[in-house]
C-alpha cells in the first residue's frame, strides 16, 4: 500500500471518468447491466454464486498482511533509532510543518545508521518493491514528509530534535496504517454479509428449480412463481445497499476518499472492480432464467 495512499496513473485515469455521484451511479448501472448480459451467456458453466466475493476477501486478506508487515517494520525501525547515539544541535531547518535540526559533531555518523535501518526495515519487507519501488529520499518524504527526509537524506549527523522526530513520524506512519486496517476489516465485514446475501438467494433460486416443472400443479408452479420474486427482491435490496456504501465513499488511511478509487487499487488483480455487484448480476441472471421456465410451465397450464 503506497505511504501516500495514492494510486497508479491508470486507475487514476478510471477514478477521473466517474467524478460524482451521478457519474459514479451511471457507470456502476452500466458495470451492471454488462455482467447480466454477460451472466446470461454463462449459465452453462459451474456457478459459484460468491465467487468475486470470494477473490475479494482473498485480496484483502493479502493486503491486510502487508500493512501489518509494514507496521511491524515501522516498529523495528523505531527501536532502532531509539538506540541510537545522538550529537549536539546547531541551526534549526522547517519542512512539512516539522522543525528539524542539524548537528555541530561530524564525528556522530548516526544518521547513516538511521538510513541503514530504514533500508533494512521499512524498504526489506517482502512487498516493497512490487507495491512501491521507490528511492529512499521518496518513500522518506511520502512516509515522514519533506522536513523529516531532508534532513535525513541531508545530514551525517543525528541531533536528538532530529531523532525525535524521526520517531514520532514513524509513530504517525504506524498510527495511519491502524486506520486503514479498519477500513479493510469493514470491508471484510460488508462482503461476509453481501456473500450470505447471494449464497441465501442462490439456493431459493435453486430449490424453485425443477427439471419437470410442467408436472407441478398450477398452485405450485404459482407459489414457486411468487418465491422466486421475493427472493428477487431480497437479493436486489442487497445490492442497492452495496451501491449506497459505494456513493458513501470510504474511510482510506486517515482520508475520505470515492470508494471506486478504494476498490479499484485493493481489487486491481481482479476482473471485477464491484466483486459483489458482479456476483450479483451473476445470480439475477440465474433467477431470471428460472423464472422464464416457471413462467412457460404455467403458460403450458393456462
Amino acid at each position: 500500500m503506497p505511504a501516500s495512499y495514492g494510486f497508479s496513473p491508470d486507475i487514476g485515469k478510471e477514478v477521473a471518468a466517474c467524478s460524482g455521484t451521478l457519474g459514479c451511479a451511471e457507470a456502476v448501472a452500466g458495470s451492471l447491466v454488462a455482467l447480466v448480459l454477460w451472466a446470461g451467456l454463462s449459465t452453462g458453466l459451474l456457478f459459484a454464486p460468491r465467487a468475486n466475493v470470494r477473490a475479494a476477501k482473498e485480496a484483502i486478506r493479502a493486503e491486510y498482511e502487508a500493512i501489518t508487515a509494514e507496521q511491524d517494520a515501522l516498529s523495528s525501525f523505531t527501536s532502532q533509532v531509539k538506540e541510537l547515539s545522538t550529537a549536539g544541535p546547531t541551526s534549526t531547518a522547517e519542512g512539512g510543518g516539522v522543525g528539524v535540526v542539524g548537528a555541530a559533531n561530524r564525528q556522530s555518523g548516526g544518521m547513516a545508521q538511521v538510513r541503514d535501518a530504514y533500508r533494512e526495515t521499512v524498504m526489506d519487507v517482502e512487498h516493497f518493491e512490487r507495491d512501491y519501488g521507490e528511492s529512499l529520499p521518496v518513500n522518506l518524504a511520502n512516509e515522514f514528509g519533506d522536513g523529516v527526509a531532508g534532513a535525513v537524506v541531508a545530514n551525517d549527523t543525528l541531533s536528538p530534535q532530529v531523532k525525535r522526530a524521526v520517531i514520532a513520524s514513524a509513530k504517525k506512519s504506524h498510527t495511519r496504517r491502524d486506520r486503514y486496517l479498519d477500513t479493510l476489516d469493514t470491508e471484510r465485514q460488508r462482503l461476509d454479509r453481501a456473500g450470505d446475501a447471494l449464497d441465501d438467494a442462490a439456493t431459493r433460486c435453486a430449490e424453485l428449480d425443477g427439471n419437470r416443472l410442467r408436472l407441478q400443479s398450477f398452485e405450485d408452479l404459482r407459489a414457486r412463481f411468487d418465491r422466486l420474486d421475493e427472493t428477487r427482491e431480497s437479493l436486489e435490496t442487497a445490492l442497492s445497499r452495496r451501491q449506497v456504501q459505494i456513493h458513501e465513499g470510504v474511510t482510506f488511511g486517515w482520508q475520505r476518499r470515492d470508494s471506486e478509487s478504494v476498490y479499484r487499487y485493493l481489487y486491481r488483480d481482479m476482473d471485477a472492480t464491484y466483486p459483489v455487484l458482479a456476483d450479483g448480476a451473476r445470480v439475477l441472471a440465474r433467477i431470471d432464467d428460472v423464472e422464464s421456465r416457471i413462467t412457460t410451465a404455467l403458460t403450458a397450464q393456462a
